[in-house]
């Protein structure tokens, strides 16, 4: 009788280890980046957000520059910049909202759930991605308006004040569109209640003309609606013009704005979460 011989032994495999859980700042760096590459892929943001503000300023310019320049003896364009680099902000609303919205419905937001991510790097790398985006494309449309015109004559401190109100501006414009994302039940909601009423607040700012060229009876509207008080700031630290209220005006509306999206954005977020 023959005895078989065993055969070999396959060697013991040890399970794959699960993978590491990433840190909060280097998962939101990483939801940062994506939010990044997006915008650097998609026309139809760089459109809103760039070329439209850009085609706006030229447009504006060579249909009122003589006349301003004739009539209050001031250079347009140095008025005109500091709004058309706050509309790049502004118009980013709607592009995050809906962009942020879409990542909720699509099954991108409930893949992020299934991996080791602590989930709040997701709020923190869009808004952080939106915040180098606006600064990005704010100091990409003052570049541009140098070209035409546009200067700082107030010094280096003032330039560096320039952006700092750029970057209040940005960070309460990315507030909204993280509340507005997570509130809206539909795209076509985020449309209708984004869209108007910054046009309205646009129209209605300094930021055109001089808040004296407006009929008596509306200025005080217009004297603190927040996109006249951020041009004002950007006109001040740019060119010539008071600064204080503005200024203050500025973060006041920022912080104020930035705590209700925050508290709204919270609750949705965290409803969201248990809903699974």
């Amino acid at each position: 009788m023959s005895v078989q011989t065993p055969g070999p032994i396959a060697p013991t495999v040890a399970p794959s280890p699960s993978p590491e859980p990433t840190t909060l700042l280097g998962a939101s760096a990483i939801i940062g980046g994506r939010v990044i590459r997006q915008f650097v892929r998609n026309r139809m943001m760089i459109i809103v957000t760039v070329a439209f503000p850009l085609l706006q300023l030229f447009m504006l310019l060579a249909a009122f520059s003589v006349l301003v320049r004739d009539t209050q003896d001031v250079d347009y364009v140095r008025r005109l910049a500091p709004l058309i680099v706050l509309t790049t902000a502004f118009s980013s609303i709607l592009t995050t909202a809906i962009a942020l919205w879409s990542d909720i419905r699509s099954g991108v937001f409930d893949r992020l759930r299934a991996m080791p991510l602590d989930m709040r790097a997701y709020v923190f790398g869009r808004i952080g991605g939106d915040f180098v985006r606006i600064m990005g494309v704010a100091v990409l449309v003052t570049l541009v308006a140098h070209t035409v015109g546009f200067r700082f004559s107030q010094g280096p401190i003032a330039v560096l004040g320039f952006f700092g109100i750029v970057a209040l501006f940005g960070m309460m414009c990315s507030a909204l569109a993280v509340a507005v994302a997570l509130v809206a039940q539909h795209p076509g909601i985020i449309v209708r209640y984004v869209q108007m009423p910054t046009l309205v607040l646009t129209l209605m700012s300094s930021g055109y003309v001089p808040l004296e060229a407006f009929p008596e009876w509306i200025r005080p509207a217009v004297s603190v609606n927040p996109v006249s008080l951020a041009a004002d700031a950007l006109t001040g630290l740019s060119f010539q013009g008071a600064l204080t209220a503005p200024v203050l005006g500025t973060a006041a509306w920022t912080i104020g704005i930035t705590v209700v999206c925050t508290v709204v954005a919270t609750r949705r977020f965290t409803a969201l979460m248990r809903r699974g």
